[in-house]
């Protein structure tokens, strides 16, 4: 294995463990939720796991303090940082989107008033 793939691959793995943070915070937020406006998150958070390869929902024993859209948001960094392939860049730039809509709708969700 060559540093670059060593790189990506721990690059990738620190992306995998802030997605699996969120998405647990996530959870917990939308199990605590009567209006069930969480649910409004739900396509772009699937699309990052599907990026990824990873499943939604999946288990987390760590800590779940901190700000879902935060994780995202430093994921996306993470990607847009990432040296790989030129096959892959669509595949790096497409992930980076997915990130950046999943914080922007737990942004929402978060700061949305309530009625």
């Amino acid at each position: 294995m060559t540093d670059t793939e060593t790189t990506k691959d721990d690059a990738r793995a620190r992306v995998i463990a802030l997605v699996t943070q969120a998405e647990a915070t996530v959870e917990v937020l939308e199990a605590k939720s009567l209006q069930g406006r969480w649910a409004m998150t739900a396509f772009s958070r699937y699309r990052v796991c599907e990026l990824l390869g990873i499943a939604p929902y999946g288990r987390y024993g760590g800590e779940l303090r901190s700000d879902p859209a935060d994780l995202f948001d430093r994921a996306a960094r993470l990607v847009d940082e990432m040296d790989v392939a030129l096959d892959e860049v669509s595949w790096r730039l497409a992930l980076g989107d997915a990130l950046r809509s999943a914080a922007a709708d737990v942004r929402m969700v978060r700061d949305a008033r309530e009625v």
